[in-house]
């Protein structure tokens, strides 16, 4: 889940890891996206820590047809992507009401936060695409739309802070209100 979380990636990403992608040493990892692209993510060392762990020690020796993967399933095969969902679900339900469940999808819900933590962490909209492995930006903004509650809060704070900063400043208010100014829409003209 941890991976989950630092990767953004997609429940189906995570199955097809393979050893070789992962870079210890670099605290890196390679994923192979829609598409058959690959893109490379840094991971914070927190991940890396933990993955190198599972691989040095919990790993499940697995079968000969699934000895490249990273996660193993307990039939000693590669992890599937419902076996990705019911891990979550399983934990999710002892973090969170059953109410809130309803409303979130296990594994996605992952993904969004990386989103939203990145673009909270001051991260541009393309790094975020990149991270998440998207081909169009649009698909990356879907995953930025907060609560318009909460964004109309945001706002409100704002603009009370900006106000509570700024005084009156008759020189500013001229400058403000240059629309009735004929000379100087007359010199917007010339240009």
């Amino acid at each position: 889940m941890h991976l989950l979380y630092d990767s953004g990636a997609r429940a189906s990403e995570i199955a097809t890891l393979k050893l070789d992608y992962f870079d210890a040493d670099k605290n890196s990892l390679a994923i192979l996206g829609k598409g058959d692209r690959f893109r490379l993510i840094p991971l914070k060392p927190k991940t890396s820590q933990l993955l190198k762990l599972y691989i040095k020690k919990y790993r499940p020796d697995p079968k000969d047809s699934s000895k490249d993967y990273i996660f193993i399933n307990q039939r000693r095969e590669q992890l599937t992507r419902g076996g990705i969902y019911r891990i979550c679900s399983k934990h999710l339900c002892k973090a969170l009401p059953p109410k809130r469940l309803k409303t979130i999808h296990p594994v996605h819900s992952f993904r969004h936060s990386r989103a939203v933590d990145m673009l909270l962490s001051g991260q541009s909209l393309t790094d975020i695409k990149n991270h998440l492995g998207h081909d169009n930006i649009q698909s990356t903004t879907i995953y930025l739309h907060l609560d318009l509650t909460a964004r109309r809060e945001v706002q409100k704070q704002l603009v009370q802070h900006m106000e509570s900063l700024l005084t009156s400043d008759p020189k500013i208010e001229e400058l403000l209100h240059w629309e009735g100014e004929q000379n100087i829409l007359a010199w917007l003209d010339t240009l």
